[in-house]
């Protein structure tokens, strides 16, 4: 039998204060249920369906912090836990000030938790959800042959408790689609990705998905190796995205007042073009990482981290604020109840321009558009330098030329923040990060 989370929150709340009136103590409790079909060659492969409940706790004395997570959850596996976290204090190393977060009022706003969930998600059969694949898969196929489909539905809640007096709860949900479609020509092979999410399951565009894997997959069929030299380089919304997200890295404070990220002490500085304004915000209704609340059960808030070219925020959580002798900007994420919060990312763009990509496509003289990109992982933090694969379309003229790939664009991604000239209004989100095209006037491709 699944518990009521808020009542058990306020239960292990309780207890934990009789306990000890000198350690501050934290009870995150969230429960994920899931269920995913799969198709392979259009074909149903399989169907899962899973329940996760789990509790983190966390407690504070002295500066130190313990914690200790485990599945399940009820009072006495709470108590337990609590135990396991208390007694980690005296090896903990102390922090002079820190402490668990105090709590913070916000404004109840129905309409925007009503957003984050959709009542009608596990009450259709699995051949609904299959009908949805088959969308996908018939737009995948203009593209070529479609390898893999998969639809999965996910909802839960997460209650925060903490003896300081916060108190948090949210529940959230969501539908998703994910493609992956062969295209062939000669003996090559490409495979193209798509993917879309939606707080609701009639929102979802499964057609558009397959669309874009379709797209993604035919883009270098036929492709060749491409001219070397410093040339104009366009970020389509996907590509723009996996750079977002590795920029989103370097907003952490955790990251900055580690020394482990190139923007350290640049708070005021400009970092940027003009034209590059990046926003977190986890109060878009129905957006992927929205939440009322973070992490530690702080209210969230819209934050535009670089403003015009200027960096104005770091990402914080409650520790990295103390740290920076401020209140937190609820910004604490965690993977799962099993681990510590830590400072993040939600709802992560660029924001869109004024131009269409159509006239930004005819602006370019010389460029390439990228279509795929491979190796951000290797890009460093510090230094920002980074190498990395590409592939997608030569632009001539301000139109289409042939399809490239086994290229490389390499240099510093603030000077590529800095380069960039022109940002289209078609902004796409895959997922919790979102971009629209946007042009960079010069790189280095090898």
């Amino acid at each position: 039998m699944i518990p009521d989370l808020r009542v058990l929150g306020l239960e292990a709340r309780a207890w934990m204060k009789e306990q000890s009136a000198e350690t501050q103590s934290e009870t995150y409790l969230s429960i994920v249920e899931e269920r995913s079909i799969s198709r392979r060659d259009g074909r149903r492969e399989a169907v899962e369906t899973s329940v996760e409940l789990g509790a983190g706790v966390r407690v504070a004395r002295g500066g130190r912090i313990g914690f200790a997570s485990g599945g399940g959850a009820d009072l006495r596996t709470l108590q337990g836990l609590w135990r396991r976290a208390v007694e980690q204090l005296p090896y903990a190393e102390a922090e002079p000030g820190r402490r668990l977060p105090q709590p913070l009022a916000d404004a109840e706003d129905p309409v925007f938790e009503a957003s984050l969930q959709d009542e009608t998600l596990f009450g259709r059969p699995w051949e609904a959800l299959e009908e949805r694949l088959g969308q996908a898969e018939a737009a995948g196929r203009a593209g070529g042959r479609v390898l893999r489909a998969d639809f999965t539905e996910s909802r839960g809640e997460v209650v925060v408790a903490g003896t300081n007096g916060v108190l948090a709860r949210e529940r959230s949900g969501f539908a998703s689609v994910s493609v992956a479609v062969a295209a062939e020509d000669d003996g090559q092979t490409q495979v193209g990705e798509g993917f879309r999410l939606s707080r609701r399951f009639d929102d979802l565009n499964c057609a558009a998905a397959g669309g874009e894997a379709a797209r993604r997959a035919a883009a270098v069929i036929g492709a060749r190796r491409v001219r070397a030299g410093r040339r104009a380089v366009l970020f389509e919304p996907w590509v723009a995205a996996e750079f977002l997200e590795l920029l989103a890295d370097l907003f952490s404070a955790e990251e900055v007042q580690g020394g482990r990220s190139l923007l350290a002490g640049r708070l005021g500085d400009t970092v940027a073009s003009p034209l590059v304004t990046l926003r977190d915000d986890p109060r878009i209704p129905g957006g992927a990482a929205s939440a009322r609340f973070d992490a530690e059960g702080m209210p969230t808030r819209d934050k535009a981290l670089v403003d015009r070219g200027v960096l104005r925020e770091y990402l914080h959580d409650s520790a990295t604020a103390a740290r920076a002798g401020m209140s937190s900007n609820g910004c604490s994420v965690r993977g799962s109840w099993r681990g510590l919060p830590g400072p993040g990312p939600s709802n992560f763009s660029l924001v869109p321009g004024l131009l269409t990509r159509a006239a930004l496509l005819k602006d370019t003289r010389d460029g390439l558009l990228l279509m795929e990109v491979l190796g951000t992982h290797m890009v460093d933090p510090v230094s920002g330098e980074f190498s990395v694969g590409v592939s997608g379309y030569e632009v001539e003229k301000g139109a289409f030329a042939r399809p490239f790939k086994g290229a490389m664009i390499s240099g510093n991604l603030l000077d590529l923040l800095g380069r960039v000239d022109a940002v289209a209004d078609d902004l796409v989100r895959t997922g919790s990060f979102g971009s629209p095209t946007f042009r960079v006037s010069a790189l280095d491709v090898a």
